[in-house]
């Protein structure tokens, strides 16, 4: 196979995630406090959303049609791409102590959402509820970095070197 790579800068601080939207859409965001959504074909930025705190994850749900961040302000945010001035927040989940620093949408669900802390949990959230997420599936013994959900697994990896696998039955 052939690779091909093209660069263009996206942000002015590290970039902390991306993910896909779609086949010729990829959405970015950054230390510098944004969400980046990008043509690939043309590799231009489409879209800018600026929030007040460096985002750390990002994931897009197909079914929701909703890009959920996680941020250093401790806060879960869901953005709804489709409004008129750039993109509005649709809700904003508390729930974590410290710094999220993953989120996953459930593959199956357009509710569900899973996410990584600094504060050591993985919390489930049902977004219906952005007050209180709905179960503590486990506690690390040092940060959560990592979250992944496939059908009704979710897995977590941290800053104690463990993995995590929670099954759902």
């Amino acid at each position: 196979k052939q690779w091909y790579q093209r660069r263009v800068r996206g942000h002015a601080h590290a970039i902390t995630g991306c993910t896909w939207q779609d086949n010729s859409q990829i959405i970015t965001v950054s230390q510098d406090a944004s969400v980046k959504f990008w043509d690939t074909q043309l590799m231009t930025c489409t879209k800018t959303i600026a929030i007040n705190t460096a985002l750390q994850a990002v994931s897009w749900s197909d079914k929701s049609r909703l890009v959920a961040t996680g941020a250093s302000d401790k806060f879960v945010r869901l953005f709804d791409p489709r409004g008129v001035s750039g993109a509005l927040v649709h809700s904003t989940l508390f729930g974590h102590d410290l710094w999220v620093s993953d989120v996953c949408w459930s593959p199956v669900s357009e509710f569900e959402l899973v996410t990584g802390s600094y504060d050591n949990s993985v919390l489930l959230w049902d977004t219906r509820n952005p007050r209180s997420f709905v179960q503590r599936i486990s506690n690390h013994e040092d940060k959560v970095l990592s979250v992944v959900w496939k059908e009704g697994q979710i897995a977590s990896g941290g800053a104690d070197s463990k993995i995590h696998l929670s099954t759902f039955k």
